[in-house]
């Protein structure tokens, strides 16, 4: 019992100590840099990697690397986008199948 609760005292110690340099630490200090102003795709860029998506939904980094230099954008922005719309057409495929949804492609059951 005396060794689970010394075990436990030094662990919050060390995790209070981790806490408190994360907080000093002034490289990650961010309150003097400006803040990365958020991308808007353009209508043809939008449009192009929905396309592209429709088409492939996990494109190679090869195949990201090209669309995102034929579009003019980061490669990381290109892999964000689709990783983004995986997430939100899974997310809409749950929500059209979930209980309280009353859409006519809802399954249907009856209570006994």
């Amino acid at each position: 019992m005396f060794e689970s609760w010394f075990l436990n005292k030094n662990l919050l110690k060390h995790v209070r100590r981790a806490c408190k340099r994360k907080e000093q630490d002034p490289s990650k200090d961010r309150s003097n840099t400006p803040k990365k102003s958020r991308l808007v795709f353009t209508d043809l860029q939008r449009r192009t990697l929905l396309a592209i998506f429709k088409e492939n939904k996990r494109p190679s980094k090869e195949m990201q690397l090209t669309i995102s230099q034929q579009l003019g954008l980061e490669l990381n922005t290109v892999s964000n986008f689709f990783m983004n719309a995986r997430r939100r057409s899974l997310d809409k495929w749950l929500d059209e199948g979930s209980p309280g949804n009353t859409s006519s492609t809802s399954s249907t059951c009856t209570k006994a």
